[in-house]
């Protein structure tokens, strides 16, 4: 350990997506959009139901809860559709974030109704992360039915499209995206939170800056990236991380990078993906009608639109010009 046995990182949390931070840096414009539809509910009136879209390490969940925190702890629940994907799962842990006793083994029916008792006397706000990783999306319909305001997030833009008429009527969405960020404001971010989580001196601002290069864009990975260099430093008994922590662990995670944004994909991405690997550059309505003649089942010109959205989100290829006459390649 360092001369006087203290540790690098003294607050691990701060870098972690479980921390709420104080200061929420370089989302004025979504902050403002996202308090302007869900103001309603502090005068118990109905919300506009949100969708927050961008790629992974945007701010989408870490600004939402801020928000509900601060605004609206009394009459919202957020729930994670990663652990909790079906209908009853979400229900119960809804109820239970509302501070509404459930043991768990209700029928479905019956938490519906408690959830409608409470939304009878308050304005709920349920919030949904990873919506996409839900089992059954009739829960959306059930929720707008019964009155629930809704933050829907995803990094999978395309997901709306995928919705059945009746319950893209019933939840009426604002979009709201998250672009990545740019290298600037993520050493902002990345910066702030090292304040809260190493100890001082033991990370050089000239690495926050290579770290906020590495991330590219996605501010998850850039706190990931100083969280396992100082844990490196620390094994290693060192006072301060060095630059051989830093490049080990931009190397690492870049060989993980290259596999994740693959699991993300659906199976009509991968093919729109596999086409152009093999064309390396193609115009965007040739890609499409590519794809068409590939699959049985191929969406229509706004979910293909997505599609691409998403993949040039991810980083996997690269997009220039407008419209139908837009070229899309793969990174050098």
């Amino acid at each position: 350990m360092n001369s006087d046995d203290a540790p690098i990182i003294v607050n691990e949390e701060a870098l972690t997506e479980a921390f709420v931070p104080t200061r929420l840096l370089h989302r004025e414009g979504q902050i403002r959009e996202i308090e302007r539809c869900l103001k309603p509910a502090l005068k118990n009136r109905s919300i506009e139901n949100i969708f927050l879209m961008g790629t992974s390490g945007t701010g989408k969940t870490t600004i939402t809860k801020w928000i509900l925190e601060n605004y609206f702890k009394e009459v919202s629940a957020y729930v994670n559709c990663w652990k909790y994907r079906t209908i009853h799962e979400v229900l119960k842990e809804t109820l239970l974030e509302l501070q509404i006793p459930v043991h768990g083994r209700e029928p479905t029916g019956e938490l519906t109704k408690s959830l409608e008792k409470v939304v009878k006397k308050k304005k709920v706000i349920v919030c949904l992360d990873e919506v996409d990783r839900l089992d059954d999306f009739d829960l959306l319909y059930l929720l707008a039915r019964s009155n629930c305001g809704l933050i829907l997030i995803s990094t999978r833009c395309h997901i709306l499209a995928n919705l059945t008429t009746r319950i893209r009527s019933s939840l009426a969405l604002t979009e709201i995206e998250f672009p990545p960020y740019k290298t600037d404001e993520l050493y902002d971010i990345i910066r702030d939170r090292v304040e809260y989580a190493f100890r001082p001196g033991s990370l050089k601002n000239e690495f926050i800056k290579l770290a906020s290069v590495a991330a590219q864009g996605d501010a998850r990975a850039g706190l990931e990236i100083v969280r396992k260099a100082g844990k490196k430093a620390e094994v290693r008994y060192l006072n301060e991380v060095t630059m051989r922590e830093l490049e080990e662990t931009i190397n690492e995670m870049s060989k993980l990078k290259k596999i994740y944004p693959f699991d993300k994909l659906n199976e009509h991405q991968k093919v729109i993906y596999n086409i152009l690997e093999k064309n390396r550059k193609m115009q965007s309505g040739l890609l499409y009608n590519e794809y068409r003649r590939l699959v049985n089942n191929p969406v229509v010109d706004r979910a293909y639109r997505n599609y691409m959205r998403r993949l040039v989100n991810l980083g996997l290829i690269k997009s220039e010009g407008k419209g139908r006459w837009k070229i899309y390649e793969l990174p050098a």
